[in-house]
């Protein structure tokens, strides 16, 4: 529905043109009047007012004005000027300042009025449909964009050769420049927290940061991924295992915080929990149990730092069952108890 809102000084006139245009018959909605500008101006900003109908000769701000200031603090505001015959050259400037359309009035009879609103109505129309499209193209770009950022995130693009080749044509095909250097420099700094061993090889976010084409970025991303498997492949591990361990590696970062047991992930990559336990240090640079402290203090540390539940509350949802071992081993890794962490973080 239109929401129209209509300013004229006559009382006399506001009243005629109230009971004669058929707003609903065009999808519209009066939703209010003013006998001025002024008066005008604080509700339609109120109101989420589409469509104003204006008089030019107003006492006080005149019509002309009125559009100007329509169009630069509610520049989504349609205008609809009412005008005598004695009006043109103000019509003429209305017309050019953005006014949609104009109204004689002394010409109010029904050709005239319904010509006018089917007018203003197919174009209103036509624009919230336009507006409508780009919205959604919009949310399905956005959407497209955050599927990119994860699956970089990630590291199956690591060991997928098929993965790689796509996620880089769908990356230059949806993601400008800035946005796929500046996510490759945050997922960059992420690949070595998910995978120890990739620490190795954490030079690089500087170059990123100057890179000024797509071509340049291509070219670094594909040299990380020689080294990065170069890396993997030096545990002469087959390419299946390092597949595997690399999934549960993902699988581990989509459920952070989530109480994961290692028979789980065994179960989802297909692997008995003994040759896991084995291949996952050897490939990956530690042991699965400090491997899963070290994320869950990692998120212990965030969620202390960043809100104020209790500390029983940040170990249920950082995957400790008990809140005396979550206790120790944070002491542990940062040499402070949970509480004295919060305090010293949020002063620095």
């Amino acid at each position: 529905m239109i929401k129209v809102y209509l300013v004229e000084d006559e009382p006399l006139v506001r009243r005629g043109i109230i009971s004669i245009l058929p707003f609903e018959r065009y999808g519209m909605q009066l939703v209010g009047d003013a006998s001025s500008a002024e008066e005008a101006l604080p509700v339609i900003g109120s109101q989420d007012v589409d469509l104003v109908f204006t008089d030019i000769s107003m006492p006080g701000m005149n019509g002309l004005d009125f559009i100007r200031v329509l169009r630069d603090k509610h520049p989504k505001v349609r205008t609809v000027v009412l005008t005598c015959h004695q009006d043109f050259d103000y019509l003429q400037q209305a017309l050019r300042l953005g006014a949609m359309d104009y109204m004689v009035k002394t010409q109010f009879d029904d050709q005239s009025v319904d010509a006018l609103l089917g007018r203003v109505s197919t174009q209103i129309h036509q624009s919230f449909a336009a507006e409508e499209r780009e919205k959604l193209q919009e949310s399905q770009d956005s959407s497209q964009k955050e599927k990119l950022f994860k699956r970089w995130k990630g590291l199956s693009w690591l060991v997928k050769e098929s993965d790689f080749e796509e996620l880089m044509r769908r990356s230059e095909e949806c993601l400008s420049l800035s946005e796929w250097r500046d996510h490759a420099a945050t997922a960059h700094r992420n690949w070595s927290l998910i995978c120890p061993v990739l620490e190795k090889l954490q030079s690089g976010e500087p170059e990123l940061a100057e890179m000024n084409s797509f071509a340049d970025l291509k070219s670094w991303l594909s040299s990380y991924r020689r080294e990065a498997m170069k890396l993997l492949r030096g545990t002469m591990h087959s390419e299946d295992v390092i597949d595997s361990i690399i999934r549960s590696l993902d699988i581990i970062s989509r459920h952070e915080g989530n109480k994961l047991s290692q028979s789980d992930i065994c179960k989802a990559i297909n692997m008995s929990i003994s040759y896991f336990s084995k291949c996952f240090k050897e490939i990956v640079g530690v042991s699965f149990v400090n491997y899963m402290q070290d994320r869950n203090i990692r998120l212990a540390q965030h969620l202390l730092h960043t809100t104020n539940y209790p500390v029983y509350q940040i170990a249920e949802q950082s995957g400790f069952q008990d809140e005396k071992y979550f206790g120790k081993i944070f002491r542990m890794k940062n040499g402070v108890a949970p509480s004295e962490y919060r305090v010293l973080s949020r002063k620095s």
